[in-house]
Protein backbone atom coordinates (compact mmCIF):
# COMPACT_ATOMS: atom_id res chain seq x y z
CA UNK A 1 0.00 0.00 0.00
CA UNK A 2 1.30 3.46 -0.98
CA UNK A 3 1.39 6.22 1.64
CA UNK A 4 -0.55 8.65 -0.58
CA UNK A 5 -3.57 6.31 -0.36
CA UNK A 6 -4.01 6.75 3.45
CA UNK A 7 -5.65 10.22 3.33
CA UNK A 8 -7.88 8.92 0.56
CA UNK A 9 -9.03 6.02 2.71
CA UNK A 10 -9.71 8.36 5.65
CA UNK A 11 -11.72 10.61 3.33
CA UNK A 12 -13.79 7.66 2.12
CA UNK A 13 -14.55 6.62 5.72
CA UNK A 14 -15.65 10.16 6.63
CA UNK A 15 -17.95 10.27 3.62
CA UNK A 16 -19.52 6.95 4.64
CA UNK A 17 -20.25 8.21 8.16
CA UNK A 18 -21.74 11.42 6.75
CA UNK A 19 -23.98 9.41 4.44
CA UNK A 20 -25.27 7.35 7.31
CA UNK A 21 -26.07 10.49 9.31
CA UNK A 22 -28.02 11.92 6.38
CA UNK A 23 -30.03 8.73 6.00
CA UNK A 24 -31.05 8.65 9.66
CA UNK A 25 -31.38 12.40 10.21
CA UNK A 26 -35.21 12.26 10.05
CA UNK A 27 -35.50 9.55 12.73
CA UNK A 28 -35.97 10.65 16.32
CA UNK A 29 -37.50 7.73 18.16
CA UNK A 30 -38.91 8.44 21.62
CA UNK A 31 -37.68 6.47 24.57
CA UNK A 32 -40.58 4.20 25.48
CA UNK A 33 -40.62 3.37 29.17
CA UNK A 34 -41.69 -0.13 30.10
CA UNK A 35 -45.28 -0.20 31.29
CA UNK A 36 -45.80 -0.16 35.01
CA UNK A 37 -46.33 -3.58 36.44
CA UNK A 38 -49.97 -3.88 37.37
CA UNK A 39 -50.74 -5.13 40.82
CA UNK A 40 -51.63 -8.79 40.71
CA UNK A 41 -55.12 -9.58 41.96
CA UNK A 42 -55.20 -11.69 45.06
CA UNK A 43 -56.42 -15.17 44.40
CA UNK A 44 -59.69 -16.07 46.05
CA UNK A 45 -59.86 -19.59 47.38
CA UNK A 46 -63.33 -21.09 46.93
CA UNK A 47 -64.79 -21.87 50.32
CA UNK A 48 -65.89 -25.35 51.27
CA UNK A 49 -69.62 -25.14 50.81
CA UNK A 50 -70.78 -23.29 52.73
CA UNK A 51 -67.66 -22.18 54.61
CA UNK A 52 -68.23 -19.78 57.49
CA UNK A 53 -67.66 -16.17 56.53
CA UNK A 54 -65.38 -14.01 58.63
CA UNK A 55 -67.37 -11.45 60.57
CA UNK A 56 -67.34 -8.01 59.03
CA UNK A 57 -65.60 -5.03 60.56
CA UNK A 58 -67.30 -3.65 63.60
CA UNK A 59 -69.02 -0.31 63.86
CA UNK A 60 -68.60 1.83 66.94
CA UNK A 61 -70.20 5.16 67.74
CA UNK A 62 -68.20 8.21 66.75
CA UNK A 63 -66.77 10.09 69.74
CA UNK A 64 -68.11 13.41 68.59
CA UNK A 65 -71.06 15.63 69.39
CA UNK A 66 -74.07 14.45 67.45
CA UNK A 67 -74.60 15.83 63.98
CA UNK A 68 -78.00 16.14 62.34
CA UNK A 69 -78.73 12.99 60.38
CA UNK A 70 -80.10 13.36 56.91
CA UNK A 71 -83.71 12.30 56.92
CA UNK A 72 -83.89 8.88 55.35
CA UNK A 73 -87.02 7.11 54.32
CA UNK A 74 -86.86 3.60 55.68
CA UNK A 75 -86.97 0.96 52.98
CA UNK A 76 -90.03 -1.26 52.99
CA UNK A 77 -88.92 -4.55 54.49
CA UNK A 78 -90.13 -8.02 53.56
CA UNK A 79 -92.26 -10.07 55.89
CA UNK A 80 -90.31 -11.31 58.91
CA UNK A 81 -88.83 -14.76 58.74
CA UNK A 82 -90.49 -17.45 60.85
CA UNK A 83 -89.19 -18.01 64.36
CA UNK A 84 -88.50 -21.68 63.69
CA UNK A 85 -86.15 -22.09 60.75
CA UNK A 86 -87.50 -23.48 57.50
CA UNK A 87 -84.63 -25.60 56.25
CA UNK A 88 -83.84 -26.03 52.57
CA UNK A 89 -82.25 -29.41 53.32
CA UNK A 90 -84.55 -32.05 54.75
CA UNK A 91 -82.04 -34.20 56.65
CA UNK A 92 -81.04 -31.74 59.37
CA UNK A 93 -81.46 -33.59 62.68
CA UNK A 94 -81.68 -30.30 64.59
CA UNK A 95 -84.68 -28.06 64.97
CA UNK A 96 -83.26 -24.55 65.03
CA UNK A 97 -85.28 -21.96 66.90
CA UNK A 98 -83.97 -18.50 66.10
CA UNK A 99 -85.47 -17.18 69.33
CA UNK A 100 -83.63 -19.80 71.39
CA UNK A 101 -80.45 -19.09 69.42
CA UNK A 102 -80.73 -15.36 70.17
CA UNK A 103 -81.10 -16.14 73.88
CA UNK A 104 -78.10 -18.47 73.88
CA UNK A 105 -75.84 -15.95 72.11
CA UNK A 106 -76.92 -13.36 74.66
CA UNK A 107 -76.04 -15.74 77.52
CA UNK A 108 -72.59 -16.41 76.06
CA UNK A 109 -71.96 -12.69 75.62
CA UNK A 110 -72.75 -12.05 79.27
CA UNK A 111 -70.49 -14.92 80.29
CA UNK A 112 -67.63 -13.12 78.56
CA UNK A 113 -68.46 -9.89 80.38
CA UNK A 114 -68.99 -11.28 83.87
CA UNK A 115 -65.78 -13.34 83.63
CA UNK A 116 -63.98 -10.00 83.38
CA UNK A 117 -65.87 -8.28 86.17
CA UNK A 118 -68.23 -6.35 83.88
CA UNK A 119 -71.95 -5.98 84.42
CA UNK A 120 -74.25 -8.16 82.35
CA UNK A 121 -76.10 -6.62 79.44
CA UNK A 122 -79.86 -6.76 79.58
CA UNK A 123 -82.01 -7.44 76.54
CA UNK A 124 -83.60 -4.36 75.05
CA UNK A 125 -86.65 -5.51 73.02
CA UNK A 126 -86.61 -2.38 70.83
CA UNK A 127 -82.92 -2.86 70.05
CA UNK A 128 -83.52 -6.56 69.38
CA UNK A 129 -86.26 -5.65 66.89
CA UNK A 130 -83.81 -3.37 65.03
CA UNK A 131 -81.19 -6.14 64.98
CA UNK A 132 -83.69 -8.76 63.82
CA UNK A 133 -84.99 -6.53 61.06
CA UNK A 134 -81.46 -6.01 59.75
CA UNK A 135 -80.69 -9.75 59.81
CA UNK A 136 -83.93 -10.41 57.94
CA UNK A 137 -83.13 -7.74 55.37
CA UNK A 138 -79.66 -9.22 54.77
CA UNK A 139 -81.09 -12.72 54.38
CA UNK A 140 -83.78 -11.66 51.91
CA UNK A 141 -81.64 -9.27 49.84
CA UNK A 142 -78.52 -11.46 50.01
CA UNK A 143 -75.92 -9.05 51.37
CA UNK A 144 -73.77 -8.89 54.48
CA UNK A 145 -72.90 -5.40 55.67
CA UNK A 146 -73.57 -2.83 58.36
CA UNK A 147 -74.98 -0.42 55.76
CA UNK A 148 -78.15 -1.60 54.07
CA UNK A 149 -78.96 -1.03 50.36
CA UNK A 150 -80.84 2.12 51.39
CA UNK A 151 -77.61 3.60 52.78
CA UNK A 152 -78.60 3.31 56.44
CA UNK A 153 -75.94 2.42 59.00
CA UNK A 154 -76.92 1.01 62.44
CA UNK A 155 -77.55 4.43 63.93
CA UNK A 156 -79.65 5.55 60.96
CA UNK A 157 -81.65 2.34 61.12
CA UNK A 158 -82.26 3.00 64.80
CA UNK A 159 -83.33 6.56 64.12
CA UNK A 160 -85.76 5.37 61.44
CA UNK A 161 -87.27 3.05 64.07
CA UNK A 162 -87.51 5.88 66.64
CA UNK A 163 -84.57 4.63 68.71
CA UNK A 164 -81.55 6.66 69.81
CA UNK A 165 -78.56 5.87 72.01
CA UNK A 166 -76.37 8.38 73.82
CA UNK A 167 -73.55 7.45 76.19
CA UNK A 168 -71.72 9.98 78.39
CA UNK A 169 -68.01 9.51 79.13
CA UNK A 170 -67.39 12.49 81.41
CA UNK A 171 -65.89 15.12 79.11
CA UNK A 172 -67.49 13.74 75.95
CA UNK A 173 -70.27 11.49 74.83
CA UNK A 174 -71.08 9.17 71.99
CA UNK A 175 -74.22 9.02 69.93
CA UNK A 176 -75.15 5.96 67.98
CA UNK A 177 -75.62 2.20 67.98
CA UNK A 178 -72.60 -0.10 68.03
CA UNK A 179 -73.01 -3.32 66.07
CA UNK A 180 -71.44 -6.74 65.53
CA UNK A 181 -72.40 -9.00 62.63
CA UNK A 182 -71.72 -12.66 62.00
CA UNK A 183 -72.61 -14.89 59.07
CA UNK A 184 -72.79 -18.50 60.22
CA UNK A 185 -74.13 -21.68 58.59
CA UNK A 186 -76.46 -24.53 59.40
CA UNK A 187 -73.76 -27.00 58.30
CA UNK A 188 -69.97 -26.85 58.27
CA UNK A 189 -69.41 -29.01 55.19
CA UNK A 190 -71.21 -31.02 52.54
CA UNK A 191 -69.97 -34.07 50.65
CA UNK A 192 -71.56 -34.58 47.24
CA UNK A 193 -71.86 -38.02 45.60
CA UNK A 194 -72.90 -38.88 42.08
CA UNK A 195 -74.80 -41.99 43.09
CA UNK A 196 -76.34 -41.12 46.46
CA UNK A 197 -77.56 -38.29 48.62
CA UNK A 198 -75.36 -35.42 49.73
CA UNK A 199 -74.01 -35.85 53.24
CA UNK A 200 -74.13 -32.75 55.42
CA UNK A 201 -72.13 -32.09 58.56
CA UNK A 202 -74.87 -30.25 60.42
CA UNK A 203 -74.10 -27.72 63.15
CA UNK A 204 -76.06 -27.96 66.39
CA UNK A 205 -77.64 -24.80 67.80
CA UNK A 206 -74.95 -24.79 70.50
CA UNK A 207 -72.19 -25.00 67.89
CA UNK A 208 -73.69 -22.08 65.99
CA UNK A 209 -73.89 -19.96 69.14
CA UNK A 210 -70.39 -20.90 70.31
CA UNK A 211 -68.65 -20.28 66.97
CA UNK A 212 -70.41 -16.93 66.63
CA UNK A 213 -69.33 -15.60 70.01
CA UNK A 214 -65.82 -17.04 69.75
CA UNK A 215 -65.49 -15.45 66.31
CA UNK A 216 -66.37 -12.06 67.76
CA UNK A 217 -64.10 -12.50 70.76
CA UNK A 218 -61.17 -13.36 68.48
CA UNK A 219 -61.61 -10.09 66.57
CA UNK A 220 -60.35 -6.97 68.34
CA UNK A 221 -63.12 -4.61 67.18
CA UNK A 222 -65.97 -7.00 67.92
CA UNK A 223 -64.41 -7.91 71.25
CA UNK A 224 -64.17 -4.21 72.15
CA UNK A 225 -67.88 -3.78 71.57
CA UNK A 226 -68.71 -6.81 73.73
CA UNK A 227 -66.46 -5.65 76.58
CA UNK A 228 -67.27 -1.93 76.56
CA UNK A 229 -68.13 -1.23 80.22
CA UNK A 230 -70.57 1.60 79.56
CA UNK A 231 -72.82 -0.51 77.34
CA UNK A 232 -75.68 -1.84 79.45
CA UNK A 233 -78.11 -3.29 76.89
CA UNK A 234 -78.13 -5.16 73.65
CA UNK A 235 -80.44 -6.68 71.10
CA UNK A 236 -79.65 -9.80 69.09
CA UNK A 237 -81.46 -10.76 65.90
CA UNK A 238 -81.04 -14.15 64.22
CA UNK A 239 -82.54 -15.04 60.85
CA UNK A 240 -81.90 -18.14 58.74
CA UNK A 241 -81.82 -17.64 54.99
CA UNK A 242 -83.13 -20.05 52.38
CA UNK A 243 -79.49 -20.89 51.53
CA UNK A 244 -78.93 -22.23 55.09
CA UNK A 245 -76.86 -19.22 56.12
CA UNK A 246 -77.46 -17.86 59.62
CA UNK A 247 -77.45 -14.05 59.79
CA UNK A 248 -76.71 -12.72 63.28
CA UNK A 249 -76.84 -9.05 64.26
CA UNK A 250 -75.86 -7.81 67.71
CA UNK A 251 -76.67 -4.16 68.50
CA UNK A 252 -75.39 -2.35 71.61
CA UNK A 253 -76.34 0.73 73.55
Amino acid sequence: MRWFNLPFIVLLAACAVLALLLVFSGMNPEMVSPPETAGQPLSVTPAVLPAPVTPSAHVTPTNLAPKPLQTTTAMPLPSPSPTAATLSATKNPYTISTTALEERVHELINQQRTARGLASLHVDPALAAIARTHSDDMAVQQYFAHVNPGGQNPTARGTAAGYSCRKTYGSYYTYGIAENLFLNNLYSSATYYSNRETVFNWNSPEEIAQTTVSGWMNSSGHRENILTPIFDREGIGVVIGHDDKVYITEDFC
